[in-house]
């Protein structure tokens, strides 16, 4: 090998040395950003893996009164119902007596006012 060829294959070296070398430079400038980017996504995952999880607990609250609200109101409505048997049942009651008591006045009243006409 000449003196020529040995200096152009040091040469064809030292620039293939070179190119590695920046290509491993750009390579580790890649890393670190993508390194950076995976640590960014990871705290944003866990942010809102916690939010989810604040999200699921409100919605299982909000069930929690809802169903408790709904079940209130069964009760209340099932109390309505009662109530109004209860009313309806003591109307009637009241309806009987009033035709008892009329049944029983009507008589007083005539002979009362037999008993006016008389004195006149």
């Amino acid at each position: 090998m000449t003196n020529e060829e040995m200096e152009r294959a040091i040469e064809f070296l030292l620039g293939h040395h070179a190119k590695v070398s920046a290509d491993t430079d750009r390579l580790t400038d890649r890393l670190d950003r993508l390194a950076v980017a995976q640590t960014k996504t990871t705290n944003d995952l866990q942010m809102l893996t916690g939010k989810v999880l604040e999200l699921t607990d409100g919605v299982a609250s909000t069930q929690s009164q809802l169903e408790s609200v709904i079940e209130e109101m069964r009760e209340g409505f099932n109390n309505l119902i009662v109530a109004n048997e209860v009313t309806r049942k003591l109307a009637e009651d009241v309806a009987r007596l009033g035709i008892k008591t009329s049944q029983r006045v009507t008589p007083l009243e005539v002979r009362v006012d037999e008993l006016e006409q008389k004195r006149q």
